[in-house]
């Protein structure tokens, strides 16, 4: 169930999972839910706003996963071949974007020798 919480004149200041202090159940379909979520964006609907952050949610991902290498929590070895692929093929075009080259460290790279953590 999603929650919204509003200012004084009525708008949507917050949306939460959960209840908190003033919040009224909100459904996200309602106008008034798609107005605040593209009010950052361009989108103007839930769904235009979901596909133009599945990037943006990529990168979080991509991100999550070098952390839980860099803290031994998981194996690179340890994700299906083809999700290595994946993640190194975008690793080397994120910096190549970056115009940084990749400099394989054991704290902050995905490309770690795991026999040697």
């Amino acid at each position: 169930m999603l929650y919204a919480i509003r200012n004084e004149q009525g708008q949507i200041t917050s949306l939460s999972t959960h209840p908190v202090g003033n919040s009224t159940v909100a459904d996200i379909a309602d106008p008034e839910v798609a107005h605040f979520l593209s009010s950052n964006s361009e989108a103007s609907s839930p769904q235009e706003f979901l596909e133009k952050s599945d990037s943006e949610v990529s990168r979080i991902i991509e991100d999550l996963i070098d952390l839980l290498i860099s803290k031994n929590t998981i194996l690179f070895t340890d994700l299906p071949e083809a999700a290595q692929q994946k993640l190194l093929t975008r690793k080397l075009a994120r910096s190549a974007y970056d115009n940084e080259p990749a400099k394989p460290s054991m704290g902050n790279f995905i490309l770690t020798d795991d026999d040697t953590i």
